[in-house]
């Protein structure tokens, strides 16, 4: 179960018997694989998806990382239909579009890593209350 906890802006995650696990730092979400294809035509969507889940999953296995927790979804739509795929970071409130296998690597280094957004792919900010302003 996620539950919100708007003092600090956070997510914790909780197992099943409520004992708090850890914090959640990032979520990101991809429109990957749409019912519809609106936003992007191809198998684009799920090509970057599978780089995500490559990226995420060495960076979850490197000692250094070890009390750094960065959850993944995947959407069928994010509600933009255009320009995709889409990737929110959560909870700063960043919108990248046209995400690409290629430009992953690179969002996920410069922005969630060390906390630099990558202007020039993004297309909206809705911040969340408390999270960094970029």
């Amino acid at each position: 179960m996620l539950v919100s906890c708007p003092r600090i802006g956070l997510m914790a995650v909780w197992q099943r018997d409520l004992k708090m696990t850890k914090w959640v730092n990032k979520h990101l979400l991809l429109c990957a694989t749409p019912t519809k294809q609106k936003c992007f035509k191809g198998n684009e969507g799920q090509k970057t998806w599978e780089c995500l889940k490559k990226t995420l999953k060495k960076f979850e296995n490197d000692p250094s990382t070890k009390n750094v927790h960065i959850l993944r979804s995947k959407a069928d739509c994010l509600r933009i239909c255009k320009n995709g795929p889409i990737l929110l970071v959560w909870p700063d409130g960043i919108w990248y579009e046209k995400v690409s296998p290629e430009k992953i690597s690179e969002i996920f280094t410069s922005h969630i890593i060390n906390g630099k957004p990558i202007e020039k792919w993004i297309f909206k900010k809705t911040p969340f209350l408390n999270s960094p302003r970029y």
